[in-house]
């Protein structure tokens, strides 16, 4: 029987049970926790210090650690609708600071052109918002015409905060008011070393037949240190004929 180390964490495949749907996009893998749990029960023995213990069955998990971001398999965990390369409204959000001499305008191209519906807004460093006029700005107000903001020379040097929706192509999660938690089959794919031959490879694979979402499903937390997210597959009673897992290795 060969000794094996693991020193990759591994790859994943999920097949969604209702539509057989494949999922193969997970990115960066950190780890990949799998724990399978004996549950048992306890009777007490009046004649004796040990009780009596008693199967009752097994549970088990799989939790993935992951050190990149995917909205597809977020969506499919989570029940969402994902919908791939279409026309989208992404919100953009800037600090900026209008000039203190002319030209009184900020041009955010490198952002994107600016939609008119909804309509660009702008706050000051107090959060009152200037008002919005098709041309010739006086104090408190702006224009926007493609990419460039204007403004009037008496709220030169000012501190502004801008916000308007660029549409691009992209790609778009919908969590439904209600949605219902799916079931895949999962495949962890793999590699080891062998203890005593680290330069010998072993490829593995193991199946879980059912498993469910479970737990909490966090996105990475936005921050100046780059984080992670993890999620949770609970093993669920596999389909008719099928195991609850299966392992194979090379040999």
């Amino acid at each position: 029987m060969a000794k094996l180390v693991y020193k990759k964490a591994g790859h994943i495949e999920l097949v969604r049970h209702s539509d057989s749907a494949r999922f193969l996009g997970f990115g960066v893998v950190q780890s990949i926790d799998i724990s399978i749990n004996q549950k048992t029960s306890n009777l007490e023995d009046g004649n004796s210090d040990w009780d009596l213990v008693f199967s009752q069955g097994k549970d088990g998990d799989i939790t993935v650690n992951l050190n990149s971001f995917q909205p597809k398999i977020y969506a499919a965990l989570s029940g969402a609708t994902f919908t791939e390369n279409s026309s989208v409204a992404v919100r953009h959000i800037i600090e900026s600071r209008i000039p203190s001499s002319a030209p009184y305008t900020i041009d955010v191209k490198n952002e994107g052109t600016p939609a008119t519906d909804p309509v660009p807004v702008v706050h000051d460093a107090t959060d009152s918002p200037y008002v919005n006029v098709s041309s010739t700005p006086t104090t408190g107000q702006f224009s926007v015409s493609g990419s460039v903001f204007t403004f009037s020379s008496a709220d030169a040097g000012q501190e502004v905060v801008l916000a308007f929706d660029v549409s691009e192509t992209g790609d778009k999660m919908e969590v439904p008011e209600q949605s219902t938690r799916s079931i895949f089959q999962m495949i962890i794919a793999g590699e080891a070393v062998l203890a005593e031959d680290e330069g010998t490879i072993k490829h593995d694979s193991m199946i879980f037949n059912s498993v469910a979402p479970t737990g909490d499903l966090k996105p990475p937390t936005r921050s100046r240190t780059p984080g992670g997210w993890s999620f949770t597959m609970a093993m669920q009673r596999p389909r008719a004929g099928q195991k609850p897992v299966d392992y194979r290795v090379a040999r």
